[in-house]
């Protein structure tokens, strides 16, 4: 349940949940190209990262002076199936299956 509280908070906040959307749509992108295209300052950035981080939704990895982000799709993953165990939200899909219409003609033709 712990973890779960991570993952919501961190993607609970405006500016973490454009970064997340950002590196969904980019495989690895430098934090300066980051804070540049999402017009944050560096400190911002970092701050919004380390969080990002220390859920496992966003890995980094430095290459000299530069650190590159991106997206851990496999976390994030994992998160989905959690919350979607935890809310019981497979049972939902299973119910609306059965109970959905089995043809589209109408009941008097059947």
């Amino acid at each position: 349940m712990q973890d779960l509280s991570l993952y919501f908070r961190a993607l609970g906040d405006r500016k973490r949940f454009r970064i997340a959307v950002y590196l969904a749509l980019h495989e690895q992108v430098s934090v300066t190209q980051l804070g540049a295209e999402l017009r944050l300052s560096q400190p911002l950035i970092s701050w919004h990262l380390r969080i990002l981080r220390r859920s496992g939704i966003v890995k980094t990895q430095r290459t000299g002076r530069q650190v590159l982000c991106s997206l851990n799709r496999r976390v994030l993953q994992g998160y989905g199936l959690r919350v979607e165990e935890t809310f019981g939200l497979e049972r939902v899909d299973q119910q609306e299956a059965a109970e959905a219409p089995r043809s589209l003609e109408p009941a008097s033709r059947r």
